[in-house]
């Protein structure tokens, strides 16, 4: 049997807290995951993790000796390491964590990784945790290549992030905490158009045809996209409003326009 970590002093336990706050996780390029299911769907789309945190009980069940027999296939020589289930679950950001944490290596990707790409979302400052892993999802099934995402927004390997990507952030590049005049940089210098999302736009989503390459633009909860991208676009956009109300919530906007996108690109 393998030791089983049974103080909250010893030197794993203090670092898997650090891993808790985001400076720590970027200073790291390491980010967290709880739970069996979307460890398992990390396996599968081959994340490199790190290791593996398990209670006795959770290893010795037949769910987690599956993980294990999943995970040493492709450990390369990294670890799974034994914690006192209550130890584990005072960690946990999640009330039932499912006695499971891995520590997860970022996939790091830059510009010139999607600049032939033809279909990218950039997203400006979006600030809720759920909007945030909605619409990488959405992005996802609507056949996005890649996301940019600009400093300001919420940290995408927020744990409540993860668990509203449902396993879809292993399976898309993302970019993120990218300045604003570094993108604008690699837009000027591309092919690309740049449509935008944007309350006070005279074009409805539906009136365009999408057919070049594009970078489809969707902006904070609040305040929308920031001036200099508005400025830059090449077409703005707005979803049509039948009720009396001012706005739409970011994910269900991105997701209407996302699979406008994909209407075009991919049912000819």
């Amino acid at each position: 049997m393998r030791e089983i970590i049974s103080s909250e002093e010893n030197q794993k336990v203090k670092f898997l807290k650090k891993l808790y706050k985001r400076k720590t996780r970027r200073q790291r390029g390491i980010f967290l995951l709880e739970g069996y299911r979307i460890i398992e769907e990390a396996l599968k789309s081959e994340a490199l993790i790190d290791s593996l945190y398990m209670s006795p009980e959770f290893y010795q069940s037949q769910a987690g000796q599956e993980l294990v027999s999943e995970y040493e296939k492709r450990a390369d020589g990294r670890k799974i390491v034994l914690i006192k289930e209550s130890i584990l679950n005072r960690l946990a950001d999640t009330q039932t964590p499912q006695g499971v944490i891995g520590l997860v290596q970022e996939r790091e990707y830059q510009l010139a990784d999607l600049a032939n790409k033809d279909f990218l979302l950039l997203l400006d400052r979006i600030q809720d945790p759920g909007n945030m892993g909605t619409i990488i999802r959405t992005a996802l099934a609507a056949g996005v290549d890649g996301i940019i995402i600009l400093k300001g927004s919420v940290d995408i390997y927020n744990l409540k992030v993860l668990r509203s990507t449902m396993g879809a952030i292993f399976k898309i590049p993302l970019i993120q905490d990218l300045d604003l005049e570094d993108f604008l940089s690699f837009f000027q210098a591309s092919e690309y158009k740049l449509i935008s999302a944007d309350l006070s736009a005279e074009d409805y989503y539906y009136q365009l045809d999408y057919s070049e390459p594009l970078i489809i633009a969707i902006g904070n909860e609040a305040n929308g996209l920031q001036e200099d991208l508005l400025i830059n676009s090449d077409y703005r956009i707005k979803i049509p409003l039948f009720g009396d109300i001012e706005s739409l919530n970011a994910a269900i906007a991105a997701g209407i326009i996302l699979y406008r996108v994909a209407e075009k690109k991919f049912h000819k």
